[in-house]
Formats: C-alpha cells, structure tokens, sequence
C-alpha cells in the first residue's frame, strides 16, 4: 500500500500496525471526501482489489453501485452517512444501520456505520473515520426471529387458514422478499392460488395476468409443479433473459415477466409427514437481491408453520362438522305441526368450542297429548352427546307409560343413578292436553308464560337430576288461553354476558317479552329474544342456548289423553301471573 494516509500527521507505521490488522472496516476521508486510508478490511468489504483503485474511486461513485436503506425502509443519501454529517459541520451524528444490496451481484449486507471526527491542532475537523461494522448475520437472525414470532402469532390467530396464509404473504413483503404467493395442491395435478403479495397493487394487477398463462395441470418437472411433486424446494439465484425467453408462451407473456423484474425465485413446499400439501413462492424483483441458502432455511422454517396451521384448521373444521352433525342427531330435524298452537325454537351452540354441547330440546306425541323436554347436560363432546341421547330417549320411553312430568323426571334421575360415573342433568318435562299445560322441572329455568297480564315465571323450582338422593319433583297445571306463549329456555341465556360482564339475567328476558306483547307467533317470540341477545351480548357465545315457544294460536278441543293423573298442583295462567 502506497502512502495510505500521506496527509495525516502522526507516526503512519504505528497507525498501520494499529488499524491495519482490524478486522472491521476503517477509511478515513478528509474534508474533499477524498479517501485517505483504508486498511485493507474496508479495501475488500468495498469490493475492490488494491488501495490504489479505492482511491480513485469517488465515494459518491461506490454508494451509487448500492440500493441503500435503513433499517425503517427509508432510503439512504450520501448526506445521510455519519461521516458526511460530520464533515458538513454536525456536531451529532449516531451510527446508522443501513442495509445494502449491491446492483450487480445482488449480495445484501447489513453495515452499521460509525464516524468521529479527526480535528488539526486548531481543533478544526480535518477529517473523519469511518468504521464499517457488518452486522449482517446477527441482522439477519434477528429479523428471522422477529418475523418467525410475528408469523407464528398471525398462524395462530384464525383458524381460517386461507385469510391466514394471506396475512402470511402479507407479512413477508417487502421486509423479507418483494413479492410472496402460497398456492395449495387441489389434489388433481392442479394448484389453488390462496394469496400473492406486493407492497404495489399496480404490480398486483400485472401478477394477476400473468397467472392466467399458468397451464390447469402443473408440469411435475418444473416450478411449482416440481416442488409439489417432489416435495423439496427449488431455488433460482438469478432469473436469466433466457429463462424467461424459454418459460413464456408468447410475446404478451414475456413482456408481462420482463415487467415483474424477476432478479431471484425460491419456491419451498409446504410439507406434512409425506405429503405437500403446497408450496410457497418468495420472489425477488426491485430490491435486486439475490436469494441463498439463508433465505431458503429461513422461508422452509415459514412454510413448515404455515402447514401445521392449515392442518390445525383442517381439524377442527373436520371436527366442527362432526360435532354439528352429532349435535343435529340430538336435536330435532323439524318441530312438528300441534292443532292450535304454533312452535318456534333457536339452539345457538358456543362458537368458541368444537365441541357438542349439552343442550337439548324435543317435541313428540303421546297418543292425543303432546311432550315437550328441554334440558341442559353437564360436560361437552361425546360425553355430553351420549347422555343427552340417554336422557331424550328415556323420557321419549318412559312417556308412553307414565303421564306426569314429575314422574318422567323421576324416571330420568333414577336412570341418571345407576350410571358408573356421575351423570348430572337439568330438564323441563311438559305435557300438553288441549288448553291444559303439566309441568315439571329439575334444577331447570322455569318456563315464562305471556299471558293476559303480562309476563311470569309459571310452576315450581324442582332438584336436579341425578345428583341427590331421596328427592322428588311436583307437576304443576296451567291453561293457555288463546294469544297466551309459554317460552322455555336454558340458562345459556340468561347467564350471556354483556359489556362489563354484566349478565342478561331473569329480568331483561322477561322485559324483552313484556315490552313483545301478547298474543305474537312463537317464531316472533323467538325473533325477539335472539334480537335481544345479539345487541347485548359481546363476543361469541359462551355456553349453549337453547329456547323454544309454544303459543296458543286458536281454541283447542280437550283430549281425553293417555294413561293420565291427576296434577298435584294447578292454575290457570291468568292465576299464575297474580
């Protein structure tokens, strides 16, 4: 090196043995911006061969030779660099991480510049050192970190995994790569394009017409066909003019992907176990950087997650169908015609579980009477479907042979018992003989009539099922009058919880049907209550919600019944609202 820093003062060798060595990148430049020095660490970290050619070289003309930004994106001037601000008389100028990716070669590297001045003995700045820290790997790691984190909390934020895997994409650009697509296999040699990404939606509009060229069946020997086929990632450093000149079809084709800029692809599978079920495409464009090795670890780690998210939705979704399936099995396909009256019902299982609820409801004919039982379960899932099943069926059985209400729920807690493991249940048993109402309850809501004189709890509180011993229920009698709706419901509404927490409770039902009226359908009844939930509660349903209304449309003829007895206590509906 040929006097590197002819225009210092100070002992030249003893600054060279100093710096030289370093590994970090050092120059010096005075006020000109003429380099000075430059051990030889910052000679080949500037890509160049001998000092001599880094001398000639203007700095404003090797900064040109660089895409520069800072870590925010912004771009980066030469008036930016601390060693410029310093020159120009700026007594504070911090370190500044910039990101460069060099035109030509397309390598990107993460420096953080250091500059002090270097002042004569008037204490004027003669010059300033520059050190070039490249910090590209612990960048890189960090920014991998982060976006992983990032990732992994948007993966685990829906379980609709197509608007996932779209915030994905979304998330990767431009930060990570300039353009982001993740297609899925359909199964058939095809491919089902769930999101593609660009910060520009211009450059949307072209990558949308340029999918259109892609063929139904995808080629297992290229592209993204390849990578789904053999399930390994392929990467392409650099998109040559004649890779493209060779993948378009015809001259529209080829101008649309020399106008997308492609400078590097990587397209990484989306594995499970055995299968790929898609892969991702990173694709580097207007940044021109290359994409490596790093790059592809790092975009396999994203895909990897990405899979285990859409088989997590795959799951539950499946298992969601199963529970709604097994749920419907447990509830009735219709509600079925009764001369004289009308029947409306809403179930509203919770939308935060995949699971079967313990909610049930069930109308049936006994001869010339009818049977209504509405109930609440404990438990979710297949235990809470297999004692629903029990309980439905047992008063379904039961009430062939015994008329009372009281006496089925009697029946039901006896059965409930001589199960090995606990087996707890609420219910509502009511018999309907023309006008006249029979109820019981167990450890269940009390229906509310809406009567002439308004709206009341009808009947009287009873023990749950199949918890206590020496326990009895009593059957109470009430007649419907014509316009008169009897609503029973689980207590999945009144303990719905609104802002603050606060609970619907007992008496917001019962204004929301005084405020109703008399004498409305049940499907209007119905409306009404679920309007009031709706505007009430905030977020999803916590627990199952059940309710069903009988309303007394017409007069009834008194049905003889089958197999009845007598109430052992009784009132009419006007009485029972006094």
């Amino acid at each position: 090196m040929d006097e590197p820093h002819g225009g210092l003062p100070g002992s030249e060798r003893h600054f060279e043995a100093i710096v030289g060595s370093l590994s970090d990148a050092i120059t010096i430049r005075d006020r000109e911006h003429r380099f000075l020095y430059a051990n030889q660490a910052a000679i080949a970290h500037l890509g160049f061969e001998s000092w001599e050619e880094l001398r000639s070289t203007p700095p404003a003309s090797i900064m040109s030779d660089y895409i520069v930004r800072a870590a925010d994106g912004r771009e980066i001037a030469m008036d930016d660099i601390p060693s410029v601000r310093i020159l120009r008389g700026e007594t504070d100028a911090p370190p500044l991480l910039i990101r460069t990716v060099h035109r030509v070669t397309g390598q990107l590297r993460w420096n953080l510049l250091k500059a002090a001045p270097l002042l004569d003995e008037q204490g004027e700045v003669q010059a300033t050192i520059t050190i070039i820290e490249e910090v590209t790997e612990q960048r890189r790691s960090e920014l991998r970190s982060e976006f992983l984190a990032q990732a992994s909390a948007v993966l685990a934020s829906s379980l609709d995994y197509e608007q996932t895997l779209r915030n994905v994409a979304e998330l990767a650009v431009p930060d990570i790569v300039d353009w982001c697509a993740v297609d899925l296999a359909d199964g058939h040699g095809g491919r089902n394009t769930v999101a593609v990404a660009h910060v520009d939606p211009e450059r949307l509009k072209l990558a949308e017409e340029l999918r259109r060229y892609m063929p139904e069946r995808l080629d297992p020997e290229q592209g993204i066909g390849r990578v789904l086929h053999t399930g390994e990632a392929s990467l392409f450093p650099e998109i040559s003019q004649e890779m493209l000149e060779l993948a378009a079809v015809d001259e529209r084709h080829l101008e649309l992907l020399r106008a997308l800029g492609f400078r590097s692809v990587l397209i990484v599978p989306m594995r499970l176990g055995d299968r790929t079920l898609g892969a991702m495409t990173l694709v580097s464009a207007e940044s021109e950087r290359v994409l490596d090795e790093f790059d592809q670890g790092f975009a396999e780690e994203i895909a990897a997650r990405a899979t285990v998210a859409i088989e997590n939705s795959r799951l539950y979704s499946e298992r969601s169908t199963i529970a709604r399936t097994l749920q419907q099995s447990l509830l009735p396909e219709r509600l079925p015609e009764i001369p004289g009256y009308e029947l409306a019902s809403i179930y509203l299982p919770a939308l935060e579980t995949s699971l079967v609820g313990g909610d049930f409801y069930d109308v049936w004919p006994v001869g010339e009477d009818w049977m209504l039982v509405i109930g609440d379960v404990t438990g979710k899932g297949i235990e809470a479907a297999a004692l629903t099943a029990l309980v439905r069926h047992t008063v379904r059985t039961a009430s062939e042979f015994v008329a009372s209400p009281a006496q089925l729920l009697a029946f039901v807690d006896s059965t409930l018992k001589k199960r090995p493991a606990l087996s707890v249940c609420t219910a509502l048993c009511l018999r309907l003989r023309g006008e006249t109402v029979t109820l019981a309850a167990g450890g269940h809501p009390l229906p509310l009539c809406i009567g002439a004189e308004g709206v009341a709890e009808v009947g009287e509180y009873g023990p749950l099922l199949g918890a206590l011993s020496e326990v009895h229920w009593q059957d109470f009698t009430l007649t419907l009058n014509a316009g008169d709706t009897l609503i029973a419901y689980t207590d999945g509404i009144t303990d719905a919880r609104g802002q603050g927490g606060e609970r619907f409770e007992l008496d917001r039902l019962s204004d929301t049907l005084r405020d109703l009226g008399r004498d409305r359908s049940a499907a209007a009844v119905i409306e009404r209550v679920t309007r009031a939930l709706d505007e009430f509660q905030t977020g999803a349903h916590a627990d199952d919600t059940a309710a069903i209304a009988l309303h007394r449309a017409a007069s009834v003829g008194a049905s003889p019944g089958v197999g009845a007895s007598p109430a052992e206590g009784s009132a009419s509906a006007g009485g029972a609202l006094s």
